[in-house]
């Protein structure tokens, strides 16, 4: 029996480096269309969302603490995986925001 969480588990997968999970209320994710592997939109995740695999374009990957922005970056491509509220990017490369 799975146990339930308050928030979602956010972890990131480079070919160079893992990133520390975080917890989050939200993630939006750079979307690829099923034909191209070119960008065709942003995905919203939010808690309680159903299993799946999202194939993913160059574009931004944005994450969300309390209505805040806790982690932005832009992507070149990968896939993510959601399964009981645990979110798992992996990318060929990314370029994170500077502060």
């Amino acid at each position: 029996m799975s146990q339930m969480k308050d928030r979602l588990t956010f972890t990131l997968f480079t070919p160079h480096r893992t990133f520390e999970p975080v917890e989050c209320d939200s993630v939006r994710l750079p979307v690829s269309d099923s034909v191209g592997g070119k960008f065709s939109g942003s995905y919203g995740i939010r808690k309680g969302h159903a299993k799946a695999v999202f194939a993913l374009a160059e574009g931004k990957v944005l994450v969300h603490y309390n209505g805040k922005e806790i982690f932005s970056a832009e992507c070149e491509g990968g896939f993510a995986t959601v399964e009981n509220d645990d979110i798992r990017v992996i990318v060929d490369g990314l370029k994170e925001k500077s502060e």
